[in-house]
């Protein structure tokens, strides 16, 4: 192998549960619109079509060392978009059995496999959910082509139904084979509009101060980790690096967060960035990001960010995704141990072999 790509051929292991991720390079989140939706009758609705175990028996066979699916809801009536899979407590058929395929596909040529719940919150289309449920009641204005519903803030019941879906849905997937789960903590949907003060406006003990604003995200791993122990379930968390919206989140309180999920047993960290209304992650629009001079160089659009946040951590892996395509700038940043690992989205999309093409020395560069 190449020296000069060899620092992704590296394995690396995730410290609580033990299980190695057998190179650098992880297919991100990314939506599949691969199941059913039936807008007659939600029972019917997020059930895995054949396509989405294909879909990650390409991914398995293209050679990513872990692969994360696009969003799960945990809840039927809170749907982030059309076609994506859905794990909901209530719905009457076997989701084990409609989740183990793709499962199996996924772990087939040794990836680590790491779904990802969601829940949208108020970042949910009108047509598709006029009553949408935050963490306060704070619309989300027109963007991406677009109109929000007015929210309603979920009462403490609702977050605690919302908190046991989650384990629910750990559940589920730890049954079908999954290594564990990763939470979509960032880009503007639920949890984040629990840490962000620009949304979370609420003055019980779920919002006001960090630590308030925390206890969401926090209270989900706590009650994830009570069933599914660390050492062999693995909790991952997507986590913006700051939201890019003046007063949102801040970079500095998401370098305590990171710290306070790390120690909470988060293992594995996915480093992204901003919401709907600043949609950093996606280069096409927030310009000012992709034409940086340091993303021109280094390769991505969040890896100063992540890099000062990988300081904040004492075991947990970190990568980050958005902007890859030069597997000579992934292989610095590994190397220099910036980043631990290398999200990769659009260029798998392209072509799901990938990975194993730049381990071989096959191509430099995603023609994206």
């Amino acid at each position: 192998m190449a020296a000069h790509i060899a620092p992704l051929a590296q394995p690396i292991t995730l410290k609580l549960s033990g299980k190695v991720i057998k190179n650098r390079m992880y297919r991100t989140p990314l939506s599949e619109y691969a199941s059913t939706y039936d807008e007659d009758n939600v029972e019917n609705s997020g059930k895995p079509l054949p396509r989405y175990a294909e879909l990650y028996q390409e991914l398995a066979d293209g050679g990513a060392g872990l692969i994360c699916t696009g969003n799960i809801p945990i809840h039927r009536d809170n749907l982030e978009n059309y076609n994506n899979a859905v794990l909901d407590i209530n719905n009457p058929w076997d989701p084990v059995q409609a989740f183990a395929p793709a499962v199996k596909a996924a772990k087939s040529r040794g990836a680590l496999f790491l779904p990802q719940l969601q829940f949208p919150g108020r970042q949910v289309p009108e047509f598709l959910n006029a009553n949408p449920k935050s963490s306060s009641d704070r619309q989300l204005q027109p963007c991406l082509n677009k109109t929000y519903g007015k929210p309603s803030q979920l009462t403490k019941g609702e977050i605690q139904d919302l908190v046991r879906r989650y384990v629910w849905a750990s559940e589920v997937l730890d049954k079908a084979g999954a290594d564990g789960i990763i939470l979509h903590a960032s880009h503007g949907y639920i949890m984040q509009q629990f840490l962000s003060p620009l949304i979370n406006k609420r003055t019980d003990e779920y919002g006001g101060s960090l630590e308030s604003r925390a206890r969401f995200i926090l209270e989900i791993v706590n009650a994830i980790k009570a069933i599914l122990p660390s050492n062999r379930f693995v909790i991952a968390a997507k986590l913006n690096c700051h939201d890019f919206i003046e007063g949102g989140t801040s970079f500095a309180e998401m370098c305590v967060v990171i710290k306070w999920l790390e120690d909470a047993g988060v293992d594995f960290f996915d480093i992204s960035g901003g919401t709907y209304a600043s949609p950093a992650w996606r280069g096409n629009i927030m310009t000012e990001l992709a034409e940086r001079p340091s993303q021109k160089e280094r390769g991505s659009y969040f890896i100063e960010w992540a890099q000062e946040l990988k300081k904040v951590l004492s075991r947990a892996v970190i990568g980050t995704t958005g902007g890859w395509r030069d597997s000579h700038r992934m292989s610095e940043a590994v190397e220099h141990g910036d980043v631990d690992m290398i999200g990769l989205g659009r260029p798998l999309r392209e072509d799901p072999n990938f990975v194993n093409q730049v381990l071989r020395g096959e191509v430099r560069r995603s023609n994206l």
